[in-house]
C-alpha cells in the first residue's frame, strides 16, 4: 500500500520541489499525496489540481486528525515548522520537515524533548544539498580529514540578487525572526559541515545589511579545521562556490557553480561539469533523491535515529548563529 503524505505549506517549496519528487513516487506505486493544507484556497487548488485524490484542509490538526497520514511534509514558514512537528508527534506522525529548524535556542531545546520522547518516530529535515554529485565528492575526502585530524579548509561563498522572486511567501525578507539569508542559505552548509563533523560547533558570525538585502558570515571548527561561510542577498549575480583544501594530501577541490575541479599537489587534475547550486531548477530536482532515500530507508532504525540528530545538531548550529546577531 503507497505511503500516505500529508503535505503542510503549497507555496513554492512544494509546488517546485515536493510535488515532482512524490509525483514520481506516485507514479511508482510507493507514494501519494493524500492531503494538503493551506490557508489558502487558491494554493490548495493547485496541489489538487496534481492530486486530485488529496483533500483540502484550513491547518495542520485538522489535516492530522481526519487524513491520518503516514508521514507529514512540512513545507509552510520557518516560524511555524515546530508546532506542526509538535502536532505530528502528538499523533505519532513521521515528519520530513523544510529547513529552517532552530530559529532560536528555545527551538532546539523543544526538538531535543521532541527526539527524547518521540525517539521511534522519524524527524529529518529537507538537507538535499547532500545528494548533490559534487559534494559526493568533496565530501569523503573531508571526512577522511576529520578522521585523521589533518589541518583542513572549507570555504563557501553563496551571492544572489535579493531573495528568491518566485516565492510565495515573504519570510526571507523577514530577518532573524524567520531565519533570513542564514535560515534560507546557510544552513544548507551548516548541514553539509554537519555530515562530515558531526561534533562541527559555531566559532564566530556578522551580517550587516537590512533584512532582505543583508550578507553574512560564519566560521565553524569542523575537525582540525574550519569552514568559512559567507552568503549574501547584496550579491549582483546568481553564484555558488564550495572549496577545499586539505593541506596533508595537497588536495583541493573546487565546486563553482557548474564545474567541479580537482588539483593535486598544486597541479590541476581535472574540471568537470557537475550540478550548479546556483541552478534553481537543479536544486529543485536534488528533492528527487531525497525523497528516494527516505522512502527507501524509512523503515529503518539507524537511518531514522541518523536523520533525527542531524535535525537537532543543524537546528542546533544555526539557533546559536542567529542568537548571536540578536
Amino acid at each position: 500500500m503507497p505511503l500516505s503524505v500529508g503535505l503542510v505549506g503549497a507555496g513554492s517549496a512544494a509546488l517546485r520541489a515536493h510535488l515532482p519528487a512524490l509525483g514520481r513516487a506516485t507514479e511508482a506505486g510507493v507514494a501519494a499525496i493524500s492531503a494538503v493544507c493551506d490557508p489558502s484556497p487558491e494554493r490548495r487548488a493547485l496541489v489538487r489540481e496534481r492530486c486530485p485524490a488529496a483533500s483540502e484542509h484550513v491547518d495542520v490538526e485538522e489535516l492530522l486528525e481526519e487524513a491520518r497520514p503516514d508521514l507529514l511534509v512540512v513545507a509552510s514558514p520557518p516560524s511555524s515548522h515546530l508546532p506542526a512537528l509538535r502536532a505530528a508527534a502528538a499523533r505519532e506522525v513521521d515528519v520530513l520537515c523544510e529547513k529552517p529548524l532552530g530559529l532560536r535556542g528555545e527551538d532546539v531545546a523543544a526538538l531535543g524533548e521532541l527526539r527524547s520522547t518521540h525517539s521511534h518516530l522519524l524527524l529529518a529535515t529537507v538537507h538535499q544539498y547532500q545528494h548533490a554529485p559534487a559534494w559526493g565528492v568533496i565530501a569523503p575526502a573531508l571526512r577522511q580529514g576529520v578522521l585523521r585530524g589533518e589541518p583542513l579548509a572549507l570555504t563557501v561563498e553563496v551571492e544572489r540578487p535579493g531573495t528568491d522572486p518566485l516565492s510565495a511567501g515573504g519570510w526571507r525578507a523577514a530577518g532573524l525572526r524567520e531565519g533570513g539569508v542564514l535560515g534560507d542559505h546557510a544552513v544548507h552548509y551548516l548541514a553539509l559541515c554537519w555530515s562530515v563533523d558531526p561534533a562541527a560547533r559555531l566559532l564566530d558570525v556578522s551580517q550587516e545589511g537590512d533584512p532582505g538585502a543583508e550578507t553574512a558570515r560564519l566560521r565553524v571548527a569542523i575537525g582540525a579545521g574550519t569552514a568559512t561561510i559567507t552568503v549574501s542577498y547584496a550579491g549582483r549575480r546568481r553564484r555558488n562556490l564550495v572549496a577545499a583544501h586539505l593541506a596533508a594530501r595537497g588536495l583541493g577541490l573546487r565546486w563553482l557553480d557548474g564545474e567541479l575541479g580537482i588539483a593535486e599537489e598544486g597541479v590541476a587534475r581535472t574540471v568537470e561539469p557537475t550540478v550548479a547550486l546556483s541552478d534553481r531548477q537543479a536544486v529543485n530536482d536534488l528533492y528527487g533523491p531525497l525523497y528516494d532515500e527516505l522512502l527507501a530507508r524509512r523503515e529503518d532504525p539507524a537511518w531514522r535515529s541518523e536523520r533525527g540528530a542531524e535535525t537537532l545538531g543543524v537546528a542546533s548550529l544555526l539557533a546559536a548563529a542567529l542568537d548571536a546577531l540578536r
